[in-house]
C-alpha cells in the first residue's frame, strides 16, 4: 500500500513537472516568436526610414540644382538690366 502511494505520488510530480516544463517551453518559444516579430518590424521600419532619408537627399540636390539654375538665368537678365540703365 505505501509502494502504490509514493508511485502515485510520483505520477503525480511528474506529471506536474512534465506540465510546468511544457508550459515553460511554450512560453519561451512565443517569446522567442515575439522578439523574431520584434526585430523584422524594428528592421523593416528602418529600411522604411533609410528610404525616406534617400528620397529626402534626392529631393534636397534637386532642389539645390532648381536653384541654381533659376539663379543662373536670371543673373544675366540683371546685368543687362544695369548695362541699360
Amino acid at each position: 500500500m505505501a509502494t502504490q502511494l509514493r508511485q502515485e505520488q510520483f505520477a503525480q510530480t511528474n506529471a506536474r513537472v512534465t506540465s510546468t516544463e511544457q508550459s515553460s517551453k511554450g512560453e519561451l518559444f512565443e517569446r522567442h516568436g515575439h522578439e523574431v516579430w520584434k526585430r523584422r518590424l524594428d528592421e523593416d521600419w528602418q529600411s522604411h526610414l533609410e528610404t525616406l532619408q534617400k528620397y529626402v537627399c534626392e529631393l534636397l540636390i534637386k532642389n539645390q540644382k532648381l536653384r541654381m539654375a533659376l539663379k543662373a538665368t536670371n543673373e544675366p537678365a540683371r546685368r543687362y538690366g544695369d548695362a541699360v540703365n
